[in-house]
């Protein structure tokens, strides 16, 4: 687990104010610019692209959503057996897919969802340190994991990346905050990419079988082992593969004149995915929408926008709504059997 060192009260709540504070900022950038590129374009319009999307695709996109979940399931399981904690994995995969549901949509995953594994793995009794090595794990997993397939969008589809940055400046620029000229360049990017890739491969070799202790500045952090970090990273590239699937899915491909392929949204929503994570806004709201249509110029905006509202209804809206129902029913399920307890403590009492 990652140690950290003793913090004032003030300057937690400078650093909560200057984290809120550019939230807040790149929200309202995101926003504004996002309005921008959309005002041409009427809701007859969008909901028209709607009625377009195939019956079939939907039904598929559906079921792909559903497999992403449960693939991310596989990063707590893992975790558990990696501690040496057998839990059996209908509760793992309740908890999990509760977590996942919930901390995508209302953002601040590290709260959010960690607050959800805490409270329903506790109602199974598993130790505190346990869980919080189990939320260490897991977001150690993910961390690699999201840094590997951008390190690979970067190193293998540069160009990519540079159609994003020079649509965004295009659009930012009128917000003075525009992309830097040395970004949009092809050999910087793939640069990037492969140095990234370098520093990872480096690290999961340095953890070795047995993982390391680090410590940074009074920080200190347990690196699982290196076969461990390579099983998380093989979950996330699937798992993130499916969920560019699910977008794939949606848009328009097969001989149409705006069609994409596979590895072009593959390397959109990794962008999209990281630039919406990175803002800390709940959902990447407003911030994935703008990086996904930088990165999908050559999709008609009606119908790119169409299909962005299906994703978010699919793979946020539905299993969040899910989650919050799974985690309510839990809570009444956890009430109802403590009052059984206290009550079933009294009557024992009172037995002479």
């Amino acid at each position: 687990m990652a140690i950290k060192p003793s913090s004032t009260p003030l300057q937690t709540l400078l650093w909560r104010g200057v984290i809120t504070g550019v939230t807040l900022f790149i929200f309202w950038l995101a926003v504004k610019t996002l309005y921008g590129l959309t005002q041409s374009i009427e809701p007859s319009e969008v909901i028209h692209a709607i009625t377009q999307i195939p019956v079939s695709s939907l039904v598929w996109a559906t079921i792909v959503v559903a497999f992403g979940y449960l693939i991310l399931t596989l990063y707590d399981a893992i975790a558990f057996k990696h501690i040496g904690v057998h839990l059996p994995f209908p509760k793992v995969a309740m908890t999990s897919f509760t977590a996942y549901a919930i901390g995508h949509t209302i953002g601040l995953a590290v709260l959010s969802a960690s607050g959800v594994r805490y409270r329903m793995y506790r109602a199974n009794n598993v130790k505190r340190a346990d869980i919080g090595n189990v939320i260490w794990l897991v977001a150690m997993a993910f961390t690699f994991g999201i840094s590997t397939l951008v390190a690979l969008t970067l190193a293998f589809n540069p160009e990519a990346t540079v159609i994003m940055l020079a649509q965004l400046d295009t659009h930012l620029s009128e917000t003075m905050v525009g992309v830097p000229e040395f970004m949009e360049s092809v050999a910087f990017v793939r640069a990037l990419g492969l140095a990234m890739l370098a520093v990872i491969l480096g690290i999961v070799a340095w953890s070795g079988r047995q993982g390391r202790h680090i410590k940074i500045k009074g920080w200190r952090f347990d690196l699982p082992p290196a076969p461990m970090l390579a099983k998380q990273i093989i979950i996330s590239i699937v798992d993130m593969a499916s969920v560019a699937f699910v977008l794939y899915l949606l848009l328009p491909h097969g001989g149409a004149s705006d069609s994409v392929d596979f590895l072009t949204v593959f390397s959109a929503f990794i962008q999209s995915m990281i630039l919406g994570i990175l803002s800390h806004v709940p959902g990447g709201l407003g911030v994935f929408e703008l990086t996904m249509m930088a990165s999908l110029p050559q999709v008609d905006t009606a119908y790119l926008l169409a299909v962005l509202l299906i994703f978010r209804l699919l793979y946020y809206i539905v299993p969040f709504l899910l989650a919050v129902l799974f985690f309510v029913a839990h809570e009444v399920w956890l009430q109802t059997r403590q009052r059984k307890f206290k009550s079933a403590t009294v009557n024992n009492r009172k037995t002479p």
